[in-house]
């Protein structure tokens, strides 16, 4: 990939229903990726139902390329009717980037138009109308450059704050607007920020009662940045010189985490470890400084806390202000969301039994099960993780 495309979507359900009626699909290969945004008809189970069928469909079918008369046609006779409106409906966004080329394909229907950054300003894109089956969908064919923004959005977004804090509801312009200023934020770092802080703007627009299902994804096309993550010995003690080879071989920040696996780094590089005091907190032990290995961690300790921070920082919506903490796990949780696309994991198979210790906290008791709830979290924030047992 030439260039990594930062994808988050944020959702706030309609007052009183468990499910959103809205859904985002998203699909990454190494020829582009796909992201669908669905708002079915109404509220509830029947427009998840509607949203989801509509988001899986379309983006299955477009993965596989297909045709947009076949994806429109294909939802036509697919989708469930509605009893009460007799209607199948549900409105999409769809974008597709292709990573070679850098073309972007955008296709729009009935919700509101894409918002595009681009050098400070909102582009007016050519959306070229094509009628299906008494459908008007607009189509747009233009290369992304790097650094561009795109912000879709549900309904919700624009119906927020109507008959209470705003007459006639958020605008699209206030929400462009709104896109604009937050992009060139210097808090705002990712996607995920900036969706985050307009979701919860949203919120607060309809009073913490949404009357929409409200949905916002947010891309931004940026530099592929690139994080080697080396965890835990190998089983087989003779693999010590393939670690400093594929350490030797990778691109971007290089992390090394755990005692074992970094004294096989300092013994392998020749290189002693210091030890920054400075960094000690009471949750993490302090982190390490070698010369050539750019941040030097305690193992699962750290990887835990690293887990509870990018946790609180997606599931809680909090803000920046969990990275900041100078400490092994605010930094290497920094590190993997604010300046990663893709990771390369490398994972020794040799257990710790300090790890097995039934004194330990049952989140503690396996190295695995943390780092599969890393490597969870890091895919929910659409990461490229490439992993490689030693």
């Amino acid at each position: 990939m030439a260039f990594f495309v930062d994808i988050a979507h944020d959702s706030i359900n309609k007052h009183h229903q468990e499910l959103c009626g809205d859904n985002v699909e998203i699909r990454i290969n190494d020829e582009s990726v796909i992201v669908v945004l669905a708002d079915g008809l109404g509220s509830g189970v029947k427009a998840n139902i509607l949203a989801t069928m509509t988001s899986t469909i379309a983006a299955t079918m477009l993965e596989d390329k297909m045709s947009l008369k076949d994806v429109v046609e294909t939802l036509e006779a697919t989708l469930p009717v509605c009893q009460v409106r007799k209607l199948a409906y549900s409105t999409f966004t769809i974008v597709q980037v292709y990573w070679k080329t850098r073309r972007l394909y955008i296709v729009e229907f009935d919700n509101p138009p894409i918002v595009y950054i681009r050098d400070g300003e909102i582009l007016e894109l050519e959306r070229h109308p094509i009628e299906f089956q008494g459908k008007q969908i607009y189509e747009t064919t233009m290369k992304i450059e790097e650094n561009d923004v795109l912000g879709f959005f549900s309904d919700g977004v624009i119906h927020a704050g109507v008959g209470t804090l705003l007459n006639f509801g958020w605008q699209w312009e206030d929400a462009a607007d709104y896109l604009l200023a937050r992009t060139y934020d210097e808090k705002m770092v990712t996607s995920k920020d900036i969706s985050m802080r307009m979701i919860e703007t949203c919120n607060d627009l309809y009073g913490g009662e949404p009357g929409d299902d409200t949905t916002v994804v947010v891309m931004k096309a940026e530099e592929h940045q690139y994080v080697t993550l080396f965890s835990g010995p190998p089983l087989d003690r003779t693999k010590d010189q393939m670690i400093r080879e594929i350490l030797d071989e990778a691109k971007g920040t290089k992390v090394v985490c755990g005692g074992t696996a970094s004294n096989i780094v300092s013994r392998e590089y020749d290189e002693k470890i210091d030890i920054d005091l400075d960094t000690m907190s009471e949750r993490v032990p302090p982190v390490g400084r070698m010369k050539s290995i750019d941040l030097v961690t305690e193992g699962v300790l750290t990887i835990q806390e690293t887990v509870n921070i990018i946790e609180d920082y997606i599931h809680k919506r909090r803000g920046h202000e969990v990275f900041e903490g100078n400490n092994g796990a605010s930094i290497l949780a920094d590190l993997l969301v604010n300046h990663c696309a893709h990771l390369d994991l490398i994972l020794g198979n040799s257990i710790n039994p300090a790890h097995q210790n039934p004194d330990f906290p049952d989140a503690l008791s396996s190295k695995w099960k943390i780092t599969q709830r890393l490597i969870n979290l890091l895919k929910e924030l659409n990461k490229s993780i490439n992993i490689v047992y030693v």
